[in-house]
C-alpha cells in the first residue's frame, strides 16, 4: 500500500499534522510505503493557467518541488491531505497544491465521462482542523474539495476537528483514536 501525506500547515507540530500521522500509524501493520510532504518546506509556484498539461505534457509542465508531490499522490493508494482552516479556508500552501493538481485532468476533461488521468479507486482522508466549534462552519469549502477529489476517482472521507491551537493530546485525546479508527476502516 502506497500512502502520500500532504501537510498544508506552516506549523511544524500542527494539530492537522498530528492527526494525519495518527492515521498513518494506524496502518503501520499493513507495512505501507509512506511519503510525507510538508508543503511549507517546498519551493513551488501556483498554477500558471498555461494549459501545458493539456497540450504539451501528460502532467504539469512546471519543474519544481511540487512535481514530486503530484506524482506521489497519483501513484498512491491512499492520500491523506491535512490543513488547518485559515480565514474560513484551507491554507494557501494546500490551495497551491490543489490548483496544480488540475494537471491530473485529461485534455478533454470537460466532455469526458472519465475526466481524470488518475486510476480510479484511490482513497482520501481530508483532515481539517479549525478553531470554530461549529464543525459545519466551513462545510461548503470542504464539500467543494471533496467533490474535486471525487472527480479524480478518490473515495474521499472528511475528518473535521474543532481544536484550534489547543494541544491535541491533552485537550482532545479521543480525536487521535477517532482518526486511527477511520483509517483502519478504509
Amino acid at each position: 500500500m502506497k500512502i502520500a501525506v500532504i501537510l498544508g500547515s506552516p506549523r511544524l507540530e500542527s494539530n492537522s499534522g498530528k492527526l494525519a500521522q495518527a492515521a498513518v500509524s494506524a496502518l503501520s501493520g499493513r507495512n505501507p510505503e509512506v511519503e510525507t510532504f510538508r508543503l511549507n518546506d517546498l519551493r513551488y509556484r501556483g498554477c500558471q493557467g498555461c494549459f501545458g498539461c493539456k497540450t504539451k505534457a501528460a502532467f504539469c509542465v512546471l519543474k519544481d518541488d511540487l512535481a514530486r508531490v503530484l506524482s506521489a499522490v497519483a501513484a498512491a493508494d491512499l492520500a491523506i491531505v491535512a490543513s488547518p482552516v485559515y480565514i474560513g479556508e484551507i491554507t494557501a500552501q494546500l490551495k497551491g497544491f490543489i490548483d496544480r493538481s488540475f494537471s491530473w485532468y485529461k485534455p478533454d476533461f470537460k466532455s469526458s465521462s472519465e475526466p481524470s488521468r488518475l486510476d480510479p479507486g484511490k482513497k482520501l482522508i481530508f483532515v481539517l482542523t479549525q478553531g470554530n466549534p461549529d464543525r459545519e462552519a466551513y462545510g461548503r469549502a470542504l464539500d467543494a474539495y471533496l467533490a474535486y477529489f471525487g472527480s479524480h476517482g478518490f473515495k474521499a472521507v472528511p475528518f473535521v476537528a474543532t481544536v484550534g491551537t489547543d494541544d491535541l493530546a491533552s485537550a482532545h485525546p479521543g480525536l487521535l483514536e477517532e482518526i486511527a479508527a477511520l483509517a483502519r476502516d478504509l
